[in-house]
């Protein structure tokens, strides 16, 4: 097929990527601070520009999961989201929209790379780090979330944070638009009483809610987290700025007995941050992937077969 082909091949990749023009800002400067403030089960339809962090974390163009931007490389999200036998290329995020279906406004990125924390017998450790192929550019609506802090770790949490996310608001029923939800937290002990009422009397039990876990929900007013919101963010409101504390991880029944379990963020933030800055300068604005469709497509237009 002669040269034309790796020059289609390069427009195609370059056309997919959208880059950054923005000014040269910190993160810190930018992160939980969205531009627009409106004011899941028991919760209603969020504002456009609300959650500028919220992502739907997608499988070959399918929402599978929520994640949240912490960073322009960065996005994180549950492990269980993830499927060790599914190919990453096919993996992608949507950011700077409200409407989960792949009509809808927005940007789309690719993963290139996921990296989960290795697993131990003692925590469940449902959380993931999913490097984007491209260089997000911030928007009014596209913006990261502050991750916790050291100095922040021994503050007093806020009584209520807010969860986001696509999933189901009854059984059975996933709403195309996505919907927010204040949920009070609660202490590790009070929710180990909840999942566990035996546990006090039989000591020798292994606890259920873990180390890297603590819980948020209002079983009363069923407010609360449910399927399809996995990976998705726990915003919480602290010193005039949103901070990513919780990673929605699981629950039973979503909002009748028992409230959601969430990933604590604050017990993995030395290892994010050591993951985000050690890949800083590794690579420039875009990492290309393309998806193997996609290049045994090109090796079938570049090929040419024997004479007869």
């Amino acid at each position: 097929m002669g040269p034309a082909v790796p020059v289609v091949l390069l427009l195609l990749m370059l056309g997919s990527c959208p880059y950054s023009f923005t000014k040269k800002k910190t993160l810190q400067s930018v992160c939980g601070r969205p531009v627009y403030s409106g004011r899941i089960v028991g919760g209603q339809p969020a504002a456009l520009g609300r959650w500028p962090w919220q992502v739907s974390l997608q499988y070959a163009q399918t929402h599978i999961c929520g994640g949240t931007l912490v960073s322009e490389h960065w996005v994180v999200t549950a492990a269980h989201c993830i499927k060790k036998e599914q190919f990453i290329s096919l993996y992608s995020v949507r950011l700077g929209s409200i409407e989960v279906n792949h009509s809808s406004k927005g940007k789309e990125y690719y993963v290139s790379q996921i990296i989960t924390y290795p697993q131990n017998h003692c925590v469940r450790r449902d959380i993931a780090l999913l490097r984007l192929s491209c260089k997000v550019t911030f928007t009014d609506l596209i913006l990261p979330i502050c991750l916790p802090s050291v100095s922040k770790q021994q503050l007093p949490l806020p009584a209520s944070c807010w969860v986001t996310g696509w999933g189901q608001t009854q059984e059975g029923l996933y709403p195309s638009t996505l919907h927010e939800v204040e949920v009070p937290l609660i202490s590790n002990e009070g929710c180990e009483q909840l999942y566990n009422p035996i546990g006090s009397f039989i000591p020798e039990l292994e606890s259920i809610i873990k180390e890297d876990e603590f819980c948020a929900g209002d079983i009363q007013t069923s407010k609360d987290s449910c399927k399809g919101d996995s990976g998705g963010p726990l915003s919480c409101h602290i010193d005039g700025v949103w901070i990513l504390m919780g990673v929605v991880s699981w629950g039973l029944e979503c909002g009748k007995n028992l409230p959601g379990v969430y990933v604590n963020v604050t017990y993995y933030q030395k290892w994010i941050k050591a993951i985000i800055s050690r890949a800083q300068g590794s690579s420039g604005d875009c990492t290309y992937v393309i998806s193997c469709s996609l290049l045994y497509y090109f090796l079938w237009l570049s090929w040419d077969p024997p004479e007869p």
